[in-house]
């Protein structure tokens, strides 16, 4: 081989590297340019759901477990845990203000998974937890617990938890860096700094759960998908959506896989199934 030959051969794999490098950046600022987009419903709520379910019984705060989740969780005493009165959050649902910014968990004791994949978790509460972040928990699907930080733990390993701990997650990662490190540190989320880095979101930003939810469910790891209607400029009202890769870890439970190209944020028809508002 020529010294000619050696140098080429060199160029042309600095030239491939580069270009690699550019498409990854370039996937990288695509997604944090939808996920802005995202957290700019999430945090300033502008728009409302036109897929709502309502339920007609959801005056109470907690509901009580569906008997086809066959389990012995139920709801602890919630007295004296919150605010007297709930307010209303974005997208108008009911939210409490639990007096433990933390928030309160509703059950230690996780429902069983054999229930079909699209059933709502039960018992589900918006709760405002650190000031601004309205998020859900339920009797059923977790969270069980709080890391030293607050961050809540201990989601079921079925698709109404990933869909809560996703919901959670994300949230954090959407509130600014210092709530994004929070996330990263306790385990559930992957390192958050090269794929926010464009996203300029102040700390402690206030943020709500996407009001619909999308899960396709595998044990091991699930897409879970997060959205809200949105009016596009060709008129259209549409689903902007992003979808979320949650993987099982023993010993933590749920991730978010940040570096996975599953993530992705974008939109879909209004008639798209599996659509379903669980909080």
């Amino acid at each position: 081989m020529t010294e000619q030959n050696t140098t080429d051969s060199t160029n042309e794999k600095n030239t491939g590297s580069l270009e690699a490098e550019n498409e990854r950046a370039s996937s990288a600022t695509k997604l944090t340019i939808g996920l802005a987009a995202v957290a700019l419903i999430v945090v300033v709520g502008v728009v409302v759901s036109l897929v709502m379910v309502f339920r007609g019984d959801d005056a109470d705060p907690l509901v009580s477990l569906d008997p086809t989740t066959d389990n012995g969780a139920t709801a602890q005493d919630t007295d004296g845990l919150f605010e007297p009165d709930p307010v209303f959050g974005k997208f108008d649902r009911v939210v409490y203000v639990p007096l433990d910014p933390k928030g309160v968990i509703l059950s230690e004791t996780l429902a069983s998974g054999n229930r079909p994949a699209d059933q709502a978790p039960s018992g589900v509460m918006l709760q405002r937890i650190h000031g601004n972040m309205d998020l859900p928990f339920s009797t059923s699907d977790g969270p069980t617990g709080f890391t030293d930080t607050g961050v809540a733990t201990g989601f079921a390993r079925t698709a109404q938890g990933a869909a809560l701990a996703a919901a959670h997650y994300v949230a954090y990662l959407l509130s600014g860096d210092n709530r994004a490190e929070m996330v990263a540190q306790a385990g559930h989320s992957s390192d958050p700094a090269l794929l926010l880095e464009g996203l300029r979101v102040p700390n402690d930003s206030a943020v709500t759960a996407s009001p619909m939810v999308n899960v396709t469910f595998h044990p091991d790891l699930t897409l879970v998908k997060l959205g809200a209607t949105v009016e596009r400029s060709n008129g259209a009202t549409e689903i902007q959506l992003t979808k979320i890769p949650m993987v099982w870890r023993d010993g933590t439970g749920w991730v978010v896989q940040l570096d996975s190209t599953a993530l992705s944020s974008g939109f879909e028809p209004l008639s798209s199934e599996g659509w379903q508002q669980w909080w």
